[in-house]
């Protein structure tokens, strides 16, 4: 791991502190813990000083965001159907780059640890180095979300290696009517060319129905190359709307979740390689989530459109929904600081949705009680956010983790501990098969 990314970084929040480490450990700390804080803290020597139990107000938010999405341009060379912000043409009035300087010094004067530059395609904005460059400057760390098709050998060498990480978008979904194969030959020497070079890389994928018996085809590459995965499944936002007939059915959820727990167990190996970056901090934000019940969005990350609006979340900027506004009339610390809408919900407001469900239990993760999400399948904030495929995708994860975890000391098999679990948990508001599943050795 870099000199440079070396430090402890930490926020003075209402009940203490948020403290990162490079390592990539993230607690929360009492108010007991700020004598001991420095650049050069270890994990160890504030032991006595972390958090026991969280006081969640109403309106609950961190004072200073940890991760913050920066759109540069909705400009892509791409029509992907799956797009959540539709990427293809520029928004009207992008920013120009000193605007996009001050809201990056904004963030660091404020506490910022990390931006994730994105778009459209980030790589297409003129100024794209300077700002990569301006940001590590400033001390954030960096996540860059791309395409890969205009990583040069030259635009890669005048990037820092340091705290920033590359991330390029890999599945069947972007080069349309064309060689199956000709996207991932552009992705993936895309990614070998920055390993070259020096920069920790990642996958970013899409599974759907058109890909699903050959997602397995990444990660045995990605594993081969160094490479982290992160997948989400293909969902009506955005483009997505038009395009609904790829999301996939509850006939996917065994590959997918097979893909998924490979996904985790590499994932896992390596972030201790990367430490603190942008995925560690974003995962930290969906635990803070859970133990909260309420969404991370406009809570602990938030997305800053190309325009200057600003949005809780990627997923609420592709529905357009639950803006507090834009940068062009506040700073980002006024803004951020500001009442937010978003964050007067919690888990409560689905209570009634998501009673009697099969996920609505404690020992489910369920990420569905999403306003954005709501918003797309059914118009309004507080419906399920969940697909037949994602609420049976639940099921089959948790008891292929179980199952993992346990290594069958149970010797029950998965489809046994599915049937288990589903047996256990309240009735369920649909008709879900139970799938017939391998055993996972």
């Amino acid at each position: 791991m870099s000199s440079a990314k070396r430090v402890v970084r930490f926020n003075k929040e209402y009940f203490g502190y948020i403290v990162g480490f490079p390592e990539g450990d993230i607690v929360l700390a009492k108010d007991s813990a700020g004598p001991f804080l420095n650049s050069a803290t270890t994990l160890e020597s504030i032991s006595e000083h972390l958090l026991t139990e969280l006081d969640v107000r109403s309106g609950f938010h961190l004072n200073t965001p940890p991760l913050v999405w920066l759109e540069l341009t909705r400009r892509c060379n791409l029509n992907c159907p799956h797009c959540y912000i539709q990427g293809g043409p520029a928004r009207d009035n992008e920013m120009a780059t000193d605007e996009f300087h001050a809201i990056i010094d904004q963030m660091a004067d404020m506490g910022v640890w990390a931006v994730a530059f994105t778009g459209g395609e980030p790589t297409l904005h003129p100024d794209f180095v300077d700002l990569v460059n301006h940001a590590h400057e400033r001390g954030l760390l960096v996540g860059i979300a791309t395409n890969g098709m205009f990583l040069t050998a030259e635009m890669l060498d005048a990037l820092p290696r340091d705290g920033v990480i590359i991330s390029v978008s890999l599945d069947d979904l972007h080069i349309m009517g064309s060689n199956p194969d000709s996207d991932f030959n552009v992705a993936s020497r895309a990614i070998l060319r920055s390993q070259e070079m020096g920069f920790l890389t990642n996958i970013m994928t899409n599974t759907h129905r058109r890909n699903i018996d050959r997602i397995g085809e990444i990660m045995t590459w990605a594993e081969g190359n160094g490479v982290s995965v992160r997948s989400v499944p293909f969902s009506p936002l955005g483009r997505g709307k038009e395009h609904s007939y790829l999301e996939n059915s509850v006939d996917d959820v065994e590959k997918a979740a097979q893909f998924w727990l490979k996904e985790c167990e590499w994932e896992h190996e390596y972030h201790r390689k990367a430490g603190l970056c942008v995925g560690a901090i974003f995962n930290y934000g969906l635990s803070l989530g859970y133990m909260t019940r309420r969404c991370s969005s406009g809570r602990f990350l938030c997305y800053i459109c190309a325009d200057g609006t600003v949005y809780p979340c990627t997923m609420c900027a592709g529905e357009e929904i639950l803006s507090p506004g834009s940068l062009r009339d506040k700073s980002f610390a006024e803004m951020w600081r500001s009442e937010w809408e978003i964050r007067r919900y919690s888990w409560d407001n689905f209570k009634s949705t998501c009673e009697g469900c099969v996920i609505n239990d404690a020992r489910y993760y369920c990420a569905s009680r999403c306003p954005a999400m709501s918003h797309a399948r059914n118009g309004e904030f507080f419906g399920c956010g969940a697909s037949d495929f994602e609420i049976l995708s639940t099921i089959t994860r948790t008891a292929m983790l179980e199952a993992t975890e346990t290594g069958h000391e149970s010797g029950r098999t998965v489809s046994e501990i599915i049937a288990a679990q589903r047996m256990d948990s309240p009735s369920q508001p649909r008709s879900i098969p139970l799938p017939v599943l391998s055993n996972i050795n």
